[in-house]
């Protein structure tokens, strides 16, 4: 699968987790959807968890699939959906590359043949 380039489609981009290491993420009461934003200005990231607002760095090869992110920062909130939170938190780190295909991304690892964590293109 080549990238689709990077500036155009990845960056500045609000992308919804749907899948997490090929599982749907469980919504449970009081918790939000997982969501991603990577910001073209900055090589920072943003987003919302399960129960708390998070962010960190990213580095993108350009020209390349390749991506990887810093660990990520968060508030200190818990809620019922802390176990999707917590596993999003340790699995966003181990990103090697990416790739995009009708308004999904999919982010792998070293290690695995299939997505990790799988999100779509918000409206």
């Amino acid at each position: 699968m080549e990238p689709v380039p990077a500036p155009v489609y990845l960056l500045d981009q609000r992308w919804v987790l749907v899948e997490i290491e090929g599982q749907a993420p469980s919504q449970q009461p009081g918790s939000s959807a997982t969501d991603l934003l990577l910001n073209a200005v900055g090589s920072n990231n943003t987003g919302q968890a399960a129960c708390n607002r998070y962010g960190g760095s990213y580095l993108l090869n350009s020209g390349t699939s390749q991506l990887s992110f810093s660990t990520q920062f968060a508030t200190y909130a818990t809620c019922a959906n802390q176990n999707l939170e917590t596993h999003y938190f340790q699995l966003l780190p181990q990103v090697t590359r990416y790739a995009i295909s009708n308004r999904r991304l999919a982010l792998y690892d070293a290690d695995h043949p299939q997505p990790i964590l799988v999100f779509k293109a918000a409206e």
